[in-house]
């Protein structure tokens, strides 16, 4: 994972001052950062999907007994920080009990989801159980973004869960997979970032697999 903006920074400031230190040496965290598809089974039936996801249950998920049982063997792994997605981890029955206990194993606990489950209460529950981020996917504006997700609508309620979390106070970060048939919206989706002062853009690659392998 490349930081593009703290470079960028790094940059700017060398501009300014005319001069270009050699880059720091940082240390980097004590484990990797674990992104953990803890379900399957999603809501929506994106063109994009490496999983093949769909909206019903799969056998061999783990139980949360089995979770647990993940999260101590991380934590003895020096893991610093858990990103719970899927499948669309809302779907979970038991998600908020898998961040109660991740928070207090003291993780750094991020939530990925499509933002199109969370409504005014649901959003409250999130921030009430202390996530430190949550990133919500947007393959760009309006239509385009209905086109990939295969719901009309899903770019508006996606957003409108921007706006309960915001409003909060929760850290909400914008997820983008760049294909040929959405790079066009790059730019636009960068101004609504501006424009809802969300705190970070998480530009990702396409995995190919799943669904998504027919966008190559």
């Amino acid at each position: 994972m490349f930081r593009i903006s703290q470079f960028m920074h790094e940059l700017a400031r060398a501009e300014a001052t005319g001069t270009y230190p050699p880059p720091a040496r940082r240390g980097g965290p004590p484990g990797p950062v674990v992104i953990w598809n803890l379900i399957r089974r999603c809501n929506l039936t994106c063109k994009h999907c490496y999983a093949f996801s769909a909206d019903h249950d799969y056998p061999g998920e783990l139980t949360l007994e089995q979770v647990f049982g993940v999260m101590d063997d991380l934590k003895a792994f020096k893991v610093p920080a858990l990103i719970l997605s899927g499948g669309e981890p809302l779907l979970r029955p038991d998600i908020f009990e898998i961040a109660e206990r991740a928070k207090a194993m003291k993780f750094y606990v991020g939530l990925s989801t499509n933002g199109t489950l969370i409504d005014e209460p649901l959003a409250r529950r999130i921030h009430d159980h202390g996530f430190d981020y949550v990133g919500i996917s947007l393959d760009g504006i309006g239509a385009t973004h209905d086109k990939f997700r295969r719901l009309d609508g899903a770019f508006d309620k996606s957003l409108a869960a921007v706006r309960h979390l915001q409003k909060l106070g929760t850290k909400v970060g914008l997820r983008f997979t760049m294909t040929e048939l959405n790079a066009h919206d790059l730019p636009n989706l960068l101004q609504l970032m501006r424009e809802e002062d969300v705190d970070k853009f998480y530009f990702s690659h396409l995995n190919y697999a799943g669904r998504g392998n027919i966008h190559r």
